[in-house]
């Protein structure tokens, strides 16, 4: 069974690949988390409250760039697009891709269960094996 890890222990291309993927969720988070933190500062909320709230945000957000223009801005400025295996990807297939991001530890466990699991495209993470997604460098 070979897996995701043993493509990316000697793969440059797809070690890039998963770098840019990382930096891009991380740009993400900056569009939403901070403009998002800096309301709930202004208006007082509960520290806990908006980040449960921002999870929710950021899933939609992901999911709706995702099918309205391919990727998201992190995934645009690192030229990658989320692409279907199977033609123009649509808002069934965005919404099973993104459910992980809803929080950070599961979007963590996505990434390691699809590198860990016998697959044909190693650039998948699980929900995107299971929604048949791809994101590419373009």
């Amino acid at each position: 069974m070979v897996t995701g890890f043993d493509y990316l222990s000697h793969d440059k291309a797809l070690q890039e690949h998963w770098l840019r993927r990382f930096v891009a969720i991380i740009i993400d988070a900056l569009v939403i988390y901070i403009p998002l933190s800096l309301l709930s500062w202004l208006v007082s909320w509960a520290l806990l409250w908006p980040f449960f709230v921002m999870g929710g945000i950021f899933f939609l957000y992901c999911a709706l760039f995702d099918t309205v223009v391919g990727g998201t801005v992190g995934k645009m400025l690192l030229r990658l697009k989320t692409v279907s295996v199977t033609g123009q990807i649509n808002i069934a297939q965005a919404l099973m891709r993104n459910v992980s991001k809803v929080f950070f530890p599961l979007l963590l466990i996505d990434w390691i269960l699809g590198m860990a699991v016998d697959t044909q495209d190693p650039r998948q993470k699980w929900t995107d094996q299971v929604a048949r997604t791809s994101v590419m460098l373009y």
